[in-house]
Order: structure tokens, then C-alpha cells, then sequence
């Protein structure tokens, strides 16, 4: 039986076309966790600490089992592996989330310019975006949600930002233009997509929207920053009112800010990722060495 999650905006989980299963609070927050945390088996002293920090260890420890068992009473499929001091997803079972086929499709382009992609590379991004039904997990403001809720948000961000770079090399203005609108929605004063916008309009013949959106730029910028626009903004504007704009002007041949900063925000995820492995080795935890085939 296939399993398939959706933390990308209302969570939802849904059993083979059936109506959506209702979980408590908590253990949706448990298998939120474990999901995003799918690479790696977490200790259950971790997990008890995460979900309930004001309650005595042992009363946590309750609390956790008792989740766990809401867990797998309520998912058909065998999603979880538990042992004696481990929890993890079984990356083997029969499951679907909407959040790992949203990273895999980064994954295959983030190091390519949006000018540079494929058309297998921009399918599988334009797919991915249609995923992001809105910011992972509404209504959790737990400090470890939020922290995946900015990097899945960032993501996002740099995929629209890539596929404007994309639709512009492929002359699909309108669609650009589209994804740049996505974007000013959350950052309204986004300079670098502003730019991206008024180069589409123009390519696409409409002088005079390229124009108006340096107006909207100038005006975000600021109500949002108290800022104008930047010197390369403003040679834009004049290059757009002169009808010469150059082929690259603004074009940033890494393939953005976006994705620039998103880059950083992944080498400092494999970072961490390899300091816990450290740590886990140094105080003997190793979880191949720990399990058991006990329940």
C-alpha cells in the first residue's frame, strides 16, 4: 500500500486514494521530523527531547512511545524501522513525499544557470514548484520546523529565479514573467527579480511594462528597505528607454543570488551533517552497531 505525504503546505497524508488520514498533533510532528530527517536514524532520547523539552525525561520517553504507537497504528505501510534506542524511515518501504521529489529536482539542476538547462532539467523544476503548495508544514512553529520551513522556502525561490533564466534563453517571456511575480510575493523587494522582469517585458516587446516595473522596483525598495534602486537597476532602465538593451545586461552567469545563497545554505547543511556523524563515533552511537531485530 502506498503511502503518500504532503508537508509542502497543510499536511497531508493519504493511503491509497483514501480520504486523508487525521493523526494527533504530536505524532504528525514526529513523522514530520523523521521525513525531513529521512537520511539518518535518530536516537529516541533525541526525539523525546525535540518533542516534549518542559517533561522529565522518563515522562517524555512515554510520551514518545505512545506517539510512535499512534504511528504505526494509523499507517498502513511499514514506514517506520524501531529499535531499542533508534527510530528511522524505512527508505525501502512504499512511500511518496512531496518534499524529497521537491529536492531531488533541485538536486539535478542547482549547479546548472537557468540558461543552461535542459528541457529535461526545466520539466523537472517546473514540476517541482507546482509541489510547493505553500511553506512547509503551516500552522508548526516549532525552532527545528522553522529552520527547514526558510531552506525549503529558499529552495523554492532560486528554482522560480532559475526558470526565469531559462524561459528568457528560451524566449517563453510570459511564463518568466509568471515566475517572477511568484517571487516578488514573497520578496517584494527583490531587486535582482525585478531586474529579471523588466528584461522580459521588454524582450517580449512591451516597453513600457519593462518601464513601469523599474517604478514598482524603485517603490518596493523603499516601503520595504527605504532604498532605491541600485546603479545597475537605474543603466536598465535607461538601456530599456533608449531600446538597446544589451544580450547579458543583469544576467548572472552563476546563476543567481538565489541560488548562490541557496548553494551556501546546502554546503553548510553537509557541514553539520558530517559533525553529527563525528560525534556518533565518538561517543560510540552508531546506530549499525546498536540495532537489533527487536521492537
Amino acid at each position: 500500500m502506498t503511502v503518500r505525504m504532503r508537508l509542502l503546505g497543510r499536511v497531508s497524508i493519504e493511503q491509497d486514494g483514501q480520504p486523508p488520514t487525521d493523526l494527533p498533533a504530536k505524532a504528525l510532528e514526529l513523522l514530520s521530523f523523521l521525513l525531513l530527517r529521512r537520511d539518518r536514524a535518530h536516537s529516541r532520547e533525541e526525539l523525546a527531547a525535540l518533542l516534549w523539552p518542559d517533561a522529565v525525561a522518563a515522562l517524555a520517553r512515554k510520551y514518545l512511545r505512545q506517539t510512535l504507537w499512534q504511528l504505526q497504528s494509523a499507517l498502513a505501510a511499514e514506514l517506520l524501522l524501531l529499535r531499542p534506542g533508534w527510530v528511522r524511515i524505512d527508505a525501502d518501504a512504499d512511500w511518496w513525499l512531496d518534499v524529497d521529489a521537491f529536492e531531488r529536482a533541485w538536486e539535478a539542476s542547482r549547479d546548472v544557470a537557468g540558461a543552461g538547462l535542459t528541457g529535461m532539467q526545466a520539466h523537472e523544476l517546473e514540476e517541482a514548484v507546482v509541489l510547493y503548495r505553500g511553506d512547509l508544514s503551516e500552522g508548526s512553529y516549532s525552532d527545528w520546523c522553522i529552520y527547514e520551513r526558510d531552506r525549503l522556502q529558499l529552495t523554492y525561490l532560486a528554482m522560480l529565479e532559475k526558470l526565469m533564466g531559462y524561459c528568457e534563453a528560451q524566449h517563453r517571456y510570459s511564463q518568466g514573467v509568471a515566475y517572477g511575480h511568484r517571487i516578488l510575493r514573497h520578496d517584494p523587494a527583490r531587486e535582482v527579480t525585478h531586474r529579471q522582469l523588466m528584461r522580459l517585458h521588454y524582450r517580449a516587446g512591451d516597453r513600457t511594462t519593462a518601464l513601469r516595473q523599474y517604478e514598482r522596483c524603485a517603490e518596493a525598495l523603499d516601503r520595504e528597505l527605504g532604498l532605491a534602486p541600485t546603479a545597475g537597476t537605474v543603466a536598465l532602465r535607461d538601456q530599456i528607454r533608449a531600446d538597446r538593451l544589451d544580450a547579458m545586461v543583469g544576467v548572472d552567469p552563476s546563476g543567481g543570488p538565489l541560488i548562490e545563497l541557496q548553494r551556501r545554505f546546502d554546503q553548510v547543511q553537509e557541514s553539520l551533517s558530517a559533525l553529527r556523524q563525528h560525534v556518533a563515533q565518538v561517543v560510540g552511537n552508531n546506530p549499525s552497531d546498536v540495532w537489533t531485530d527487536d521492537a
